[in-house]
């Protein structure tokens, strides 16, 4: 018994020793870097943020800038960065938002787990936001919100044309404004999680029209409430979403996303 308790240690302590890799991938370019490559680097810094998962419980991380990592990658104008989790949970990012150099916005960095310094657990799980955590300063700045916060990264593809690889998700051009902007606030607030007509890259929650759109079974005040207070309208054992609050999606912006979800609804693209 206690060569097998020998041999179970010594690939646990390989396994930890073999660390994480992040990869970034765009069309026909790939690039991986383990955790040690990324804690010795020359760019690494030591920030300080507030407004993480942690909050104030943990707000030390060590963190290289985002648009770092991306140097040599030839990033086409109409891309944007999706961000994939362990989890299922799948951020496609606004590229200018995250790259940006003006000094008045918020900045991105990937905060690095410290296997010899590991960061605390998150709130009821069992496991930290580690090891690869997409962090913003000044975040007030941008108006970034919950969704553009992924952690337990694995990876980021460059979608150098996000229509084209997720079609079924855009209303028409001719739409209405408020469900032009409603479709906005989708994909920065709903895409990292559910499809829609079966596109998307997230995988917790689910499709937003098939086999029916909420707003095909719940009034709007009802669609709003779910919004807001999700477990106000109804609960399950494995419930995962949490609500906006006002500040995450003011009113004026909630009418617009149920706006496109009532537009999405009819006709449908069927997946």
């Amino acid at each position: 018994m206690k060569w097998i308790w020998a041999a179970l240690a010594l690939i646990s302590l390989n396994a930890h020793a073999a660390g994480a890799t992040l990869e970034i991938v765009a069309d026909h370019e790939r690039l991986a870097f383990s955790e040690a490559q990324l804690l010795s680097r020359g760019d690494i810094q030591t920030i300080f943020v507030a407004d993480s998962v942690y909050k104030q419980r943990f707000t030390q991380f060590k963190a290289i800038p985002i648009a770092n990592l991306f140097k040599g990658f030839a990033i086409p104008e109409l891309a944007a960065i999706q961000c994939n989790g362990t989890d299922g949970f799948a951020a496609v990012l606004d590229k200018t938002r995250l790259f940006s150099t003006d000094p008045e916005a918020s900045k991105a960095y990937l905060a690095i787990e410290d296997p010899k310094s590991p960061w605390p657990q998150l709130a009821g799980r069992t496991t930290s936001a580690g090891p690869f955590y997409l962090v913003w300063t000044n975040p007030q700045a941008s108006a970034i919100g919950r969704e553009e916060w992924p952690f337990k990264i694995a990876s980021f593809d460059v979608l150098s044309d996000p229509h084209s690889v997720f079609p079924h998700i855009y209303p028409a051009g001719d739409a209405a404004l408020n469900v032009q902007n409603g479709f906005k606030s989708f994909q920065k607030n709903c895409l990292a999680c559910h499809k829609m007509n079966g596109d998307g890259p997230g995988s917790i929650g689910p499709d937003l029209n098939f086999p029916m759109n909420p707003a095909e079974y719940f009034e709007a005040k009802a669609l709003a409430s779910l919004i807001r207070h999700p477990a106000s309208v109804r609960t399950w054992p494995g419930m995962v979403m949490r609500g906006y609050s006002e500040a995450a999606i003011p009113n004026a912006e909630l009418s617009d996303l149920i706006a496109y979800l009532t537009y999405m609804s009819t006709p449908k693209d069927k997946p």
